[in-house]
């Protein structure tokens, strides 16, 4: 009975640690100072960005509805849902850093990938 706990709560540990920070909140960690922060382009992202949705309430339910119908099998669609949320929120966080900082791109911000996904703006 301990090891099923154990692998639960590691890997929620290693979900939340891989965490980027949403939209909202990366645009309060800007330098204000920065040449590119009062730019019409840093602007008009970080207005995007107060109107990004992070469908919670969508996620939820997913990973509830998978958890009971289908129990421990269930956990990796979960998962795969967060870890594409987490992709979207780091494009975000790309574009913003990208319109609104003259510093270099951070190498939390930096693709793993050539073809990350693209930024969804709807």
């Amino acid at each position: 009975m301990f090891f099923p706990k154990f692998f639960l709560c590691a890997g929620l540990g290693v979900l939340v640690a891989g965490c980027a920070s949403k939209p909202q909140q990366f645009t309060g960690q800007l330098d204000q100072a920065d040449k590119k922060y009062n730019s019409k382009e840093c602007a008009d992202i970080r207005l995007k960005a107060l109107e990004y949705d992070d469908r919670v309430g969508s996620r939820v339910a997913i990973g509830l509805a998978t958890g009971l119908l289908l129990g421990p099998f269930g956990l990796p669609i979960a998962a795969s849902a967060d870890a594409s949320q987490n992709a979207e929120r780091e494009a975000w966080n790309r574009e913003i850093h990208l319109r609104c900082s003259s510093k270099p791109l951070p190498a939390s911000l930096t693709p793993a990938k050539p073809n990350e996904p693209a930024l969804r703006t709807d």
